[in-house]
């Protein structure tokens, strides 16, 4: 399997790197960085996507780290710096403002999961035609999950011990379908430039 893009990996590593020291420094930037309803209301409007970037303990950040290390090793052939920090910045943006206006009760929320889900479901999406059966397996056991998080009775807490917090299931969802809309864009942009080159 090719990489789709050699000069993404230092720029994906410095995403891990930084987001391992702000782990580790949780305690001290969580305070400026977290989804923290009233501070956005106040101005801080980029709590909305650093939120994304920081976590509630050292188990939390390897927990979501793991993850992305993962999507950025299964799929190499599938992105490259565009596609990455689209996804970052899209599904961030995405995800946060989602996150502020459809959940009202929300006050305050950290973590990367959300997004990931975003990046996943994009890297199966983008990744459908190469494997369409695995790719489709896994695509319908995320949305189930995610169906099943969105169930009365579903324990958020199942992770409490670990991560000293409880699962937001919403930025899940929200995340996904971020990633859904991001895949759609990537589509029709990649449509558009095969349509004026084929004019050249």
């Amino acid at each position: 399997m090719q990489p789709r893009d050699r000069k993404l990996r230092p720029q994906f590593a410095l995403v891990v790197a930084m987001m391992v020291v702000l782990g580790l420094a949780h305690s001290w930037v969580n305070p400026w960085l977290a989804f923290d309803r009233g501070a956005i209301e106040q101005g801080q409007w980029w709590r909305i996507f650093t939120c994304h970037l920081v976590h509630l303990n050292h188990w939390h950040m390897l927990l979501n780290l793991s993850g992305l290390l993962l999507c950025g090793y299964f799929f190499e052939d599938l992105l490259d710096r565009t596609r990455f920090w689209a996804w970052l910045g899209f599904c961030g943006a995405t995800t946060g403002v989602a996150l502020l206006m459809l959940d009202t009760q929300l006050q305050h929320y950290v973590g990367l999961s959300g997004i990931l889900h975003g990046l996943l479901v994009l890297c199966l999406l983008l990744g459908w035609r190469g494997n369409p059966w695995l790719h489709s397996l896994i695509l319908l056991v995320i949305a189930g999950r995610i169906f099943m998080e969105q169930q009365a009775g579903y324990d958020v807490d199942y992770l409490r011990g670990w991560i000293d917090g409880r699962v937001y299931v919403n930025a899940h969802f929200y995340g996904a379908l971020s990633g859904v809309m991001l895949y759609g864009g990537i589509r029709i942009v990649e449509y558009g430039q095969r349509r004026w080159r084929a004019k050249q």
